[in-house]
């Protein structure tokens, strides 16, 4: 409504304005004599300005007339090219849509119709590209890709495509080239980063994939808590393979590995045994205990208790005591206290704090510790009854880690290859001998004595008899009539 108001009014203003202007005109004295070809006159002012009007507008048509004339070449030459165009990208659109639902056929009719009509050499080459792709002839489509690295705008594309076809073809040696050019490029993408590390992590390069986690910090590429897990996992993976060649620097990476994350098990487990091997004990426990810490593992509690075993009875029972209280609510901690319990033969107590455990969540390896404190509480018939239960009970991903000669993180290449992800990405640590049912470390075989300690130490006193009472929450069993 305003518009079409204020339309109104402009066209009454000029409309106006002509009026006024006619009027003004025929009221001045004056005009224009002329004499042209045999005819002459006079015209007065208004009808002067009218003809000077109407012949500059006649010559204004004529100039515009000859003008087009002129460019009329160029104009037909336009528009043909903006058909052309046209018709080049309704079949690099269809071709595109076809190769990407796998109808080669007619993505090739379109390629065609393509290649005929379109001028830019890189969208020709992306469509042959992606035909060869969708026929999965990936000699072709890697050289199509190959050919678009070397075209204005079309490199980082093409080192990708050209990267893609190089792994399906199984030429991982390629692919790493490719995506280690394409990260050389400064760019906002992340896929050189992601391809060249997955393609190092699955080759098991350790010391590569490294490098190149460098990089993606330096750009921004992966921060936070999965940079620190991914390179705790890959210090730990390197140390483990140079164990045996250069204990000394795999000792360096198993430090760097703890400082970059305490919370990951592996690294501490390695890095203490590292340091028992070379009878650092002390430090080897101090070790043990920022793991724990950070996350208790029952791995750790078992090579803790190896540690101990220069120590007397009562010794190591306060130093393992001290290490459960260092993390006091955590799950394994308070297994921990129950075992040291068991250990010290205080049966009541380890019933308590393992019937606490097993109400929470049932497991097998719960099962057979309470199995065990209750023979030895003497009460046989009920350790029959858990060491039933134990069969059939949910088993636990952190005891899988242990292998049934007491070993633990015994991880292959392939293994840690996944635990980057696994660990590093989302922070889970579950052995592939969990997933796979195999066998693990009886929950009831005592921890070993280090080799060159042997076993532990008994007190100097003898110990006093011990006065067995029953705990407050346990219910012995109905005596049956004779």
């Amino acid at each position: 409504m305003i518009r079409t108001t204020f339309i109104y009014l402009i066209v009454a203003l000029l409309a106006a304005g002509l009026l006024f202007g006619s009027y003004f005109l025929s009221t001045l004295e004056g005009g224009i004599q002329f004499d042209l070809f045999g005819v002459s006159g006079d015209l007065s002012v208004l009808f002067s300005v009218i003809a000077l009007l109407t012949v500059s507008a006649a010559l204004m048509l004529m100039l515009a007339i000859v003008l087009g004339l002129i460019q009329l070449p160029w104009t037909l030459g336009r528009s043909s090219a903006r058909r052309r165009k046209a018709k080049a990208n309704k079949a690099l659109t269809e071709g595109l849509l076809a190769a990407e639902a796998g109808d080669v056929k007619s993505a090739q009719v379109h390629a065609k119709k393509a290649i005929k009509h379109a001028d830019d050499e890189r969208l020709k080459l992306l469509l042959e590209a992606r035909i060869a792709e969708a026929q999965e002839d990936w000699l072709n489509a890697e050289r199509a890709w190959g050919m678009l690295t070397r075209l204005p705008g079309g490199e980082l594309a093409g080192l990708r495509g050209a990267a893609a076809a190089a792994i399906e073809r199984g030429d991982k040696g390629s692919a790493e080239a490719n995506a280690r050019q394409a990260l050389m490029i400064k760019s906002g993408a992340t896929w050189p980063f992601a391809a060249l590390f997955e393609l190092q992590v699955s080759r098991h390069e350790w010391a590569k994939a490294l490098e190149t986690l460098a990089v993606g910090e330096k750009r921004k590429l992966v921060e936070g808590d999965t940079l620190r897990r991914r390179r705790a996992v890959l210090e730990t993976a390197l140390a483990v393979s140079l164990a045996t060649s250069d204990r000394t620097e795999a000792q360096r990476l198993l430090a760097s590995a703890l400082k970059t994350c305490p919370g990951f098990p592996p690294a501490v487990w390695h890095g203490a045994r590292h340091l028992i091997q070379d009878n650092k004990l002390k430090a080897a426990f101090g070790v043990i205990e920022l793991g724990w810490q950070a996350t208790p593992h029952p791995a750790l509690a078992r090579l803790a208790r190896q540690i101990t075993s220069a120590d007397t009875r009562s010794s190591a029972a306060r130093r393992l005591t001290a290490l459960a209280q260092s993390n006091m609510n955590h799950r394994e901690s308070r297994i921990l206290l129950a075992e040291i319990a068991a250990e010290g033969k205080k049966w009541p107590d380890a019933i308590r704090g393992l019937a606490v455990l097993v109400e929470e969540e049932p497991t097998a390896r719960l099962c057979l510790l309470m199995e065990q404190a209750l023979n030895g509480y003497g009460d046989e018939t009920e350790a029959v009854r858990w060491g039933r239960m134990a069969v059939t009970a949910a088993r636990e991903a952190d005891w899988s880690d242990l292998d049934p000669k007491g070993g633990a993180f015994a991880y292959s290449n392939d293994d840690w290859s996944r635990l980057i992800y696994t660990f590093g990405d989302a922070g889970q640590l579950v052995h592939p001998r969990y997933e796979s049912f195999g066998r693990e470390l009886d929950a009831t075989r005592p921890a070993q004595a280090l080799p060159h300690h042997g076993k532990l130490k008994e007190e100097d006193d003898t110990i006093a008899p011990l006065s067995i009472t029953a705990p407050i929450d346990y219910v012995p069993p109905a005596k049956t009539a004779d």
